[in-house]
């Protein structure tokens, strides 16, 4: 059991580094060859901090575990909501008038709802695939023709805004990348499938709580530091632009090895923490409402309570009755 927890920590950290290496290595690239910085910031950022979830998907689903993939998107999906937003609001209260953020956010709520519709009655099927690839390549697209209040610097990020390093050690950081990520997200899989061969336990629950606070660290860190610098409006940000990702990037890729039938109990359980964390983010957003401690306390005390279903329908295999009964 110790050597599958020893793969499965070793291939987060991985995925972690590996992810940053890739995105400072290619934007560095990218500036260096003339990209304009809006460009390398929504396309090569974008991507590459949502990479973990994308390889970790994709691993699993060719691996034969699309349990194991799709219970990583809608657990990180939930964690960063209750979580990631949760810790930071501790501290800070955070805001949600970053310009262009009601527009995310109305965007990753329709993804979240196709979601939620579509994936219980049809599953994960290349022509859902298709959409949700398309509809991501829409958006930013429409995000470089459109930027949030005309204003294209909007749409820079942190990396993007520094200076580009030299090109030896652009290529060092492209070179781990591109090694690090693969190779974390096997090390992962077959940590994560050994512990749920081992335990008994489903592949999909795995999905659900190990490998999705896992591969939520990124989103996490960043929110903490954006925080603790005083960039609250960027935490929201960072949070919606994630799960927008989770959903039409790394669910259409998963898709596209598909079809794959969606667990039943994601319906009858995960799909609605899914749905109540993220109308918490859209009725926040729409109203402008500063998220503070008290939200926070509740964040938190939400993602208790569904790690705590997670035991009582996964582990237990006991229904909603069984809570009052």
């Amino acid at each position: 059991m110790l050597w599958f927890f020893v793969l499965l920590i070793a291939g987060l950290a991985f995925l972690v580094l590996a992810g940053d290496f890739l995105v400072r290595g290619a934007v560095g690239a990218a500036l260096k060859l003339g990209v304009s910085r809006i460009l390398a910031s929504v396309l090569i950022v974008g991507f590459g901090t949502s990479a973990p979830e994308m390889l970790v998907a994709t691993d699993a689903a060719l691996s034969g575990a699309p349990g194991l993939a799709m219970g990583n998107i809608v657990g990180s999906n939930i964690a960063n909501v209750l979580l990631v937003l949760g810790a930071p609001a501790l501290f800070f209260a955070l805001s949600t008038r970053g310009q262009g953020l009601l527009r995310s956010t109305v965007f990753t709520a329709l993804a979240t709802i196709a979601w939620l519709v579509l994936t219980p009655v049809l599953g994960l099927t290349p022509l859902i695939g298709v959409i949700f690839i398309a509809a991501l390549i829409l958006y930013i697209v429409g995000s470089l023709l459109m930027p949030p209040g005309g204003d294209p610097n909007a749409l820079v990020s942190d990396e993007v805004d520094d200076e580009p390093p030299g090109w030896v050690k652009t290529a060092l950081f492209i070179a781990l990348g591109v090694v690090g990520l693969p190779l974390g997200s096997h090390l992962a899989i077959t940590g994560a499938l050994g512990l749920s061969e081992l335990w008994g336990w489903q592949s999909e629950l795995v999905g659900l709580t190990l490998l999705a606070i896992g591969t939520s660290l990124p989103e996490f860190a960043a929110a903490m530091a954006a925080a603790f610098r005083k960039d609250e409006d960027m935490v929201f940000g960072n949070v919606v632009g994630s799960n927008m990702f989770n959903i039409l990037g790394a669910g259409g890729i998963v898709a596209l090895f598909g079809p794959f039938t969606l667990p039943p109990i994601f319906e009858r359980f995960d799909h609605w923490f899914m749905a109540g964390a993220f109308l918490v983010v859209f009725v926040t957003v729409l109203m402008r409402r500063r998220l503070g401690w008290f939200t926070g306390i509740i964040l938190l005390l939400a993602y208790a309570a569904y790690l705590f279903g997670l035991h009582h329908f996964y582990i237990l295999g006991e229904g909603w009755s069984a809570l009052w009964s």
